[in-house]
This record gives C-alpha cells, sequence and structure tokens, in this order.
C-alpha cells in the first residue's frame, strides 16, 4: 500500500475521518448529540497529520483557524442557535481545512445545511411524529446541525483529494 501524494494529504483522510462524521451524523439524528469521544478523535487525529504533512507555519494558521470558528460557535452556542456538540465539531473540522479552502468550506456547510433542512423538513412531514428513537425527526426538535457538518467535512475532503492544487472554490465547479 502506497500513501497518497503530499500534494493531496487530504485523501489520507477519508478513510479516517469518513466514519467518524458518519458517526457523528447518526448519533445527531439519533440522540440529538455528538459525543464528546468522536469531537475528540477527529481532532485527536490532527497531530499525525500535521506531523506527516504540514509545516509549522500552515500548522499555526489552522488552529488559529480552528480557535477562530470555536469562539464564532460558542457565541451561537451561548445565544441557544447552536449546540455545544456541533460547535465542538466544527471546530475540530476546521482543524482540517487548508486556510485558502475556508471560504468554499462555508459553502459546502451552507449547502449541506440547506440539503439537510429540506431532507429534514419532508421526513418529519413524512412520518407525521412517528419517528420512534429518532430525537432529530420528532416534530419541534431542533436541527441537526451534525449532519450537515459531517456531509460538509467529507464533501471537502473528496472534493480536495481529487483537485489538490486547484485553489478553493474553484474546484466545486470543475
Amino acid at each position: 500500500m502506497t500513501l497518497p501524494s503530499l500534494d493531496a494529504p487530504e485523501a489520507a483522510l477519508l478513510p479516517v475521518l469518513g466514519p467518524l462524521m458518519l458517526a457523528a451524523m447518526w448519533w445527531d439524528l439519533r440522540r440529538m448529540r455528538i459525543p464528546n469521544w468522536l469531537t475528540g478523535a477527529t481532532a485527536a487525529l490532527f497531530a499525525p497529520f500535521a506531523f506527516w504533512a504540514l509545516g509549522a507555519d500552515e500548522v499555526q494558521a489552522r488552529a488559529l483557524g480552528a480557535l477562530a470558528v470555536l469562539a464564532a460557535c460558542y457565541a451561537f452556542f451561548f445565544f441557544g442557535r447552536m449546540g455545544g456538540g456541533d460547535a465542538k465539531l466544527l471546530a475540530a473540522c476546521a482543524l482540517f481545512v487548508r486556510p485558502e479552502d475556508a471560504a468554499g468550506a462555508l459553502f459546502l456547510l451552507a449547502f449541506w445545511l440547506g440539503v439537510g433542512l429540506a431532507a429534514l423538513m419532508a421526513a418529519r412531514a413524512a412520518l407525521g411524529g412517528r419517528a420512534r428513537g429518532w430525537k432529530a425527526l420528532r416534530r419541534g426538535a431542533h436541527f441537526p446541525m451534525g449532519v450537515s457538518i459531517g456531509a460538509a467535512m467529507i464533501s471537502y475532503l473528496i472534493l480536495r483529494a481529487r483537485a489538490p492544487d486547484v485553489p478553493a472554490p474553484f474546484w466545486l465547479w470543475g
């Protein structure tokens, strides 16, 4: 087995981060909670990734970006507009986004938030409040943002791995 090229180190992340994102999506739909161990595992993966693929300046830029995301998300959490698990997961995912890709990653998040909201509304309407065991599908439940965060992260890794040298957001269109 050969390691992916350092031109696209994100390709190596998908087999590890992908299942973590899918687990976070499932937990958020099922329980409206994202366990701390999932967020911690996501953040902990940054250390070996940074050692293998990034220089010190890039690590510093990504860490500062993740701290900015965490601060912004906690402002939303403070005012009751975002869950704490969502805030932590989004900050952990920000560690894996290239600083120059921030706008493209935000676009992906916005896209998946829209898709997630439409799908959730359709599922709630179809089930008519009969979703046993799935807290997010009950009428009146909050939006499970972890689903959109996970989908955006998986999409970002796939797009970045397919176009390692194309600046974001241009890889979104071709």
